[in-house]
């Protein structure tokens, strides 16, 4: 007789925490690979890290954010379907916040295997910085999952799309 697997789709609160404390470091550890990925790719297309190379890697860093928090509220989502909405969006921020702490720690790992690997984002000023992001990010991600009428899920990202651009129109334009 073999033993049946073990599954998430229960509707109690250890599994929804179990679920995400099993995503969530993967995720961060899998995004400092994928920086150091990219930054290992700028520093041989720009040969060195110039200025624009240095921009080049932060839009890279923000793609990936985007990519990973994205991608564990999806699979959060599917390991258990009955997750509430805020958790989901908690858990979101949570990813963002651990990636962007583990990053510097595969980048280390690499540095000291002897790879120039370039800069990091882990400072401390930024990190309320990334967690907007990927609370931002998670809320959209919850919108492609949980909203059924495709009209209804567009409009509520061009909302958020907007209200964001107003936001940074009055704080940091004006």
């Amino acid at each position: 007789m073999s033993a049946k697997p073990k599954t998430y789709r229960s509707s109690t609160k250890t599994n929804y925490w179990a679920a995400i404390l099993r995503a969530v470091p993967l995720a961060g550890i899998f995004y400092g690979i994928l920086i150091t990925i990219g930054n290992l790719l700028s520093y041989v297309v720009f040969g060195g890290y110039t200025n624009f190379a240095t921009k080049v890697i932060t839009g890279i860093q923000l793609f990936l954010l985007w990519l990973i928090v994205s991608s564990t509220v999806r699979t959060l989502h599917l390991l258990a379907k009955d997750m509430p909405v805020l958790i989901l969006w908690l858990a979101g921020g949570l990813t963002a916040i651990v990636s962007v702490l583990l990053a510097p720690i595969v980048l280390d790992i690499f540095y000291r295997m002897g790879l120039e690997v370039g800069p990091t984002i882990a400072d401390a000023s930024k990190l309320r910085f990334y967690l907007a992001l990927g609370l931002i990010f998670s809320l959209i991600a919850i919108i492609h999952v949980r909203v059924k009428n495709k009209a209804l899920g567009s409009t509520l990202e061009w909302v958020i799309v907007l209200g964001l651009g107003v936001v940074f129109y009055v704080y940091y334009l004006r």
